[in-house]
């Protein structure tokens, strides 16, 4: 197994498919460390009778694990999530991260599905959010970052886990990280966004003008 004594983290908008990265990348060798706790007050949080939205788990370390003097020593060589807007209180260290993208539209329905409420604002300027994550990530000198979009881990996942163990990911079996993507459980679709908007009652969907032109 590769040793490059550092913390391997996925990241990404919620409900980019980052839940699935940290389950495929455990199926192929990758030590995970997560709040299983946490796991189960949010599955029971959020689980209804027609939508369960992480049927096999969050991942997700607890705000107590981030503020940990420990923190991120401890995960070194482990794999952890950290969504987006943790990412520039990372304290100095070596980070090497997988950042999930996937169609704003998409993520918007399974926003909706999970919340039953409107997304925040700044989803509708994704494009923009992403570029200026990016844009603070390189010009830390202790991480190194690859974009994977949702759509490539669902259609094409050995390349996807191949391109990751070919930039020292420590994958040990790159057929298990694949076939761990479950596509039953890609059922956010951006066809469907009228349809999941119109399920909500009272939801607004109006935009500020600045973002009309934008989506």
């Amino acid at each position: 197994m590769v040793n490059n004594n550092c913390v391997y983290i996925v990241s990404g908008y919620m409900r980019s498919g980052t839940s699935m990265m940290m389950k495929c990348l455990h199926s192929g060798g990758i030590p995970v460390v997560y709040n299983k706790k946490k796991d189960q007050i949010l599955n029971k949080k959020y689980d209804r009778e027609d939508y369960q939205p992480n049927p096999e788990g969050f991942f997700e370390l607890g705000r107590s694990e981030f503020e940990s003097s420990d923190f991120p020593r401890i995960y070194t060589d482990k794999l952890i999530k950290v969504l987006h807007w943790r990412l520039a209180g990372l304290p100095e260290y070596k980070y090497k991260i997988v950042f999930m993208t996937r169609d704003p539209k998409e993520i918007e329905v399974s926003y909706l599905k999970m919340f039953q409420r409107r997304p925040p604002f700044v989803l509708h300027k994704y494009d923009e959010l992403i570029n200026d994550i990016f844009s603070e990530l390189n010009k830390r000198g202790d991480i190194d970052v690859l974009k994977v979009s949702h759509r490539d881990v669902i259609k094409t996942p050995e390349t996807v886990f191949t391109l990751l163990k070919e930039n020292n990911w420590p994958i040990t079996n790159i057929k298990k990280a694949a076939n761990a993507v479950n596509t039953s459980l890609y059922r956010s679709k951006k066809q469907d966004l009228n349809k999941v908007r119109a399920s909500i009652p009272g939801l607004r969907t109006d935009l500020p003008e600045v973002l009309k032109k934008k989506y």
